[in-house]
């Protein structure tokens, strides 16, 4: 959007606040025109002439904690903030009705399997999937899968995942709106599943998670600890930032049988202390791939 535009939606829609996550000299000047009260952003020489509050902040940071730094000027006391999603009766009831298409009875525990996009380089195959519902259905009677789509780009990929399972898992293949499907995580065990929306929303509700993430995407996850894992392919074959296409399909190599044991340790709590994947650092040491765990 030019400053022009960007002037007139300010100047029509009378904001009394304004925050900037990068200090562009177009955007701070439209916003002092349009005369906003409130305007944040982060200190620089160009635009600070034009910025109600400048905050320093570290380039360098993640993009959650430069947004956060941005938030202090608005409030007396600040103490380090986590997302936190709150779910409404409808929300539930909408969740409660599709889960009951989907085979999951009000009673049943679940665990939500977000296979994500068909991007192979952003996604195990469909084949790892399947053998993963398969395996848990096998060992772990008592924890339903439910297979979910979470965008209609995904929708396909969730198809085809179902019918390569044996022991099919209750589906929802058309995707529900994001507060409906905030409502079945929340309902949930947990998720598993790839780097996307539905991680995001399980760190928000203090879900369980084990998301398979290429390298590059680790520092766009808020994990929830203190049960979650970030299962990541090895790292000498990440060669790309994970952005657009990637020919290397590294999420492909993970382990079926890591990720099994690493399922047994966050879902079934059948964590072994003498044996098993994890060393005392909480980190994968059989199989050469990494996986992250947050201490509580």
């Amino acid at each position: 959007m030019g400053p022009g535009k960007l002037y007139a939606l300010l100047k029509e829609e009378k904001y009394d606040l304004l925050i900037l996550t990068k200090p562009i000299l177009k955007y701070a000047l439209a916003a002092f025109a349009a005369g906003i009260k409130r305007r944040i952003m982060p200190y620089s020489a160009f635009t600070a002439l034009f910025a109600g509050t400048s905050v320093k902040v570290d380039g360098k940071s993640k993009a959650q904690d430069i947004n956060i730094t941005l938030l202090k000027p608005l409030f007396i006391y600040f103490f380090p903030a986590k997302s936190q999603l709150f779910i409404d009766k409808d929300e539930d009831a909408a969740a409660l009705d599709l889960l009951k298409e989907a085979g999951i009875a009000i009673k049943d525990k679940f665990v939500c399997m977000f296979p994500g996009a068909s991007a192979p380089h952003l996604n195990c195959g469909k084949e790892f999937y399947a053998k993963l519902n398969d395996k848990t259905a096998l060992k772990h009677k008592e924890l339903k899968v439910l297979l979910v789509a979470a965008d209609k780009q995904s929708s396909h990929t969730v198809n085809e995942i179902f019918w390569r399972c044996i022991k099919k898992p209750a589906v929802i293949r058309t995707a529900p709106d994001i507060a409906v499907l905030s409502a079945i995580i929340a309902r949930s065990e947990g998720i598993i599943g790839g780097c996307g929306l539905p991680a995001h929303l399980a760190a928000a509700l203090g879900k369980k998670a084990i998301v398979f993430a290429p390298l590059k995407a680790e520092e766009f996850l808020d994990m929830p600890a203190p049960v979650s894992a970030l299962i990541k392919p090895k790292e000498q074959q990440c060669e790309s930032s994970c952005l657009g296409d990637c020919r290397a399909f590294c999420l492909k190599e993970i382990s079926l049988t890591q990720t099994c044991e690493v399922f047994d340790t966050i879902f079934a709590q059948k964590s072994k202390k003498n044996k098993g994947i994890f060393n005392e650092e909480r980190t994968v040491g059989l199989f050469n791939n990494q996986t992250r765990r947050k201490k509580s």
